[in-house]
């Protein structure tokens, strides 16, 4: 199982070394880490409903040409929408895995700012908004890459 190298599962997806039981062991792992996510963010909920809304919508879009995008992808050389499933939750769990690690990181240094008092409530809560979408995008870039690359 690959937790941070993409690009050799990516090989493993295009050669067909990946097993029922690894396919099942991504789909668990991914899960466990969204799941950890929510209760992380729900220790420190926001307060600024108008940035959660454009949050949300900005994400919901991304999410829908993302997986439209990738979708297509997927088709140019498989018309299987298992395979297409099983492809994006393998390949999300080591991004997933890298985000995470970016995500601390920045979470780290709006504590830091926050604690020396030279960061207001305003730039984190908009800089979450900024970091989430990013993310989201960066994830389906990536998703994109790897599925080309399958593919050829």
């Amino acid at each position: 199982m690959y937790f941070w190298n993409t690009k050799a599962l990516s090989e493993d997806i295009k050669n067909n070394n990946l097993t029922d039981n690894d396919w099942k062991n991504y789909y668990l792992a991914g899960s466990i880490i969204i799941t950890i996510s929510m209760y992380l963010t729900s220790i420190s909920p926001r307060i600024d409903m108008t940035s959660v809304l454009t949050e949300a919508i900005l994400m919901i879009g991304i999410l829908i040409f993302g997986v439209s995008i990738t979708f297509n992808t997927h088709q140019d050389n498989d018309s299987s929408i298992g395979s297409y499933i099983s492809k994006m939750t393998a390949l999300s769990l080591p991004l997933m895995v890298k985000f995470f690690v970016l995500a601390f990181v920045v979470g780290l240094l709006f504590g830091i700012a926050e604690a020396a008092d030279i960061s207001n409530e305003l730039i984190q809560t908009w800089g979450i908004v900024v970091m989430s979408v990013s993310i989201q995008s960066l994830l389906f870039w990536r998703l994109n890459v790897h599925l080309a690359s399958i593919n050829t």
